[in-house]
């Protein structure tokens, strides 16, 4: 025969036991089925000269700008994939073995077609690389157009590379936004390139 004096603590332990549940997690794990971010590194050289002018578009801000409107514009097509803008220290290579595309940004002036060359010269020691040049602080569009070919035909001439004109780009502006989206649909297109050449080639081998 049960002990009266007992009920009251059975009683609490069969209520315990009724609502266990709300207190146990129970639900069965879900695996997170989602792929990994992919990440684009794209590798900087900056051929800055020390006479760039105050009003031109400056380093620090073509850096931001540009990875947060290639970031904007890759999410309307692909899912995680994230862009990373890196630069290259002058006189090193970029940190990964093979760079793929390295933009290059430089001013509009001599001491920058030199610098934008150099660095050029030492980074095409990877033969798969592909170099787009941006230039900005030029007093106007025809000078910045002399700057482009200067450096092209010293590229091509010396080092056998092509490169790809990117343009200029001035400092912001009412036309700015414009101009920084149009730079970066040129970039994920010679990015795109790259990878099918680079697809093609494995193919064959």
């Amino acid at each position: 025969m049960h002990n009266p004096a007992w009920r009251p603590a059975q009683l609490y332990t069969e209520r315990l036991a009724s609502i266990q549940h709300h207190f146990i997690d129970v639900r069965p794990t879900v695996r997170n089925t989602e792929q990994p971010d992919v990440i684009h590194t794209l590798p900087v050289h900056l051929a800055v000269a020390t006479g760039h002018p105050a009003d031109a578009l400056q380093p620090h801000y073509l850096m931001e700008a540009l990875t947060r409107q290639l970031n904007i514009q890759t999410s309307t097509v692909a899912a995680h994939i994230n862009w990373k803008l890196e630069t290259i220290q002058p006189g090193r290579r970029a940190t990964h073995a093979d760079h793929g595309l390295v933009l290059v940004f430089a001013t509009a002036n001599l001491e920058g077609v030199r610098l934008a060359y150099t660095g050029i010269k030492t980074l095409s020691a990877t033969p798969s690389s592909r170099f787009g040049v941006l230039f900005s602080g030029a007093r106007d569009g025809e000078f910045a157009r002399r700057c482009q070919q200067r450096l092209a035909a010293g590229a091509m001439q010396f080092l056998g590379i092509h490169l790809h004109d990117l343009g200029h780009l001035s400092a912001p502006g009412p036309d700015f936004s414009a101009d920084l989206a149009r730079l970066a649909g040129e970039v994920h297109e010679l990015w795109g390139n790259h990878s099918l050449h680079n697809q093609q080639e494995v193919n064959h081998t």
